[in-house]
């Protein structure tokens, strides 16, 4: 384990720690971090693309499943259901906006 001892300094309304570059380079951490607070410590680690694995997951998601684009292929239908001319009785989207304009 490498490490150093520094001095906690101030930068503005923060306190900040320098760090040499050639324990930065040591660690493979790059400009963004993630910052851990612990009893007498403060962790820095790599960030992490919270991402990652996604797509193995979908595809395993999918293998066991199947394609769930099939399962709602028929979504559209329900557009031609016959509600589109039922009588709503309620105000239009643009009379609802004009009385309770102060909501938006």
């Amino acid at each position: 384990m490498n490490s150093i001892n520094t001095t906690l300094t101030t930068s503005g309304n923060s306190v900040a720690v320098r760090l040499p570059k050639n324990l930065l380079k040591m660690s493979g951490l790059s400009s963004r971090v993630k910052l851990e607070a612990r009893q007498g410590k403060i962790i820095i680690s790599k960030l992490t693309n919270v991402r990652d694995g996604w797509g193995d997951q979908i595809k395993t998601l999918v293998d066991l499943n199947g394609d769930p684009n099939q399962e709602f292929k028929d979504m559209k239908i329900s557009n031609f259901d016959g509600l589109k001319n039922l009588s709503w009785g309620g105000p239009t989207f643009e009379e609802w906006k004009k009385n309770n304009a102060e909501l938006s």
